[in-house]
């Protein structure tokens, strides 16, 4: 004989799983809602992700007194891709562009790929192939910061380097009038 003040019907649990899927359900959509950061772009008025635009980003690779730093621009589009102009070289022009992907989530936090090509041949804090990466981080009105793992793949020998610690933060540049 089953003792039902033990082992409750499937029935009522299902009623009870179902149920309490609903309401996180809600609850998640609501606090989600809730907590959303937006910007409004002048030329549509539309509502874009508060990481949307174009950052002055300082990139240190790896940690320590040795970690390279290089400071390059940044741009999340609506779309959701991601381009850099790379750090500029001793005279100025930019050098290893790179493009990627991001997303982001209502609480501000959010996380993208990027990747672009290095140097030919050893340089200083900079290695040979294409650098592949990705960010994990947090928007807070006009700053961002990030953490990130690299690696480099030495296009003629395959060989990968990393990982290789990266982080970088960033303010907003203001948008041309």
């Amino acid at each position: 004989m089953r003792n039902s003040t033990l082992v409750p019907s499937s029935r009522a649990g299902r009623r009870s799983l179902r149920t309490t899927g609903v309401w996180l359900a809600m609850t998640v959509a609501l606090v989600g809602a809730g907590t959303a950061t937006a910007t409004a772009t002048p030329e549509t008025g539309k509502q874009q992700p508060a990481l949307t635009g174009t950052w002055e980003t300082t990139v240190t690779i790896g940690t320590g007194p040795g970690a390279a730093r290089t400071v390059s621009r940044f741009t999340f589009a609506a779309d959701h891709t991601l381009t850099t102009d790379g750090a500029p070289d001793e005279n100025g022009n930019p050098e290893y562009p790179g493009s990627g992907y991001w997303t982001a989530r209502p609480d501000g936090s959010f996380s993208f790929y990027i990747t672009h090509d290095g140097p030919e041949e050893p340089a200083e804090g900079v290695y040979p192939g294409t650098v592949h990466a990705v960010h994990m981080g947090r928007v807070k009105g006009d700053k961002f910061s990030t953490t990130a793992v690299a690696f480099t793949k030495n296009e003629k020998t395959g060989a990968l380097l990393g990982p290789v610690t990266v982080s970088s933060s960033a303010s907003r540049v203001a948008a041309a009038r």
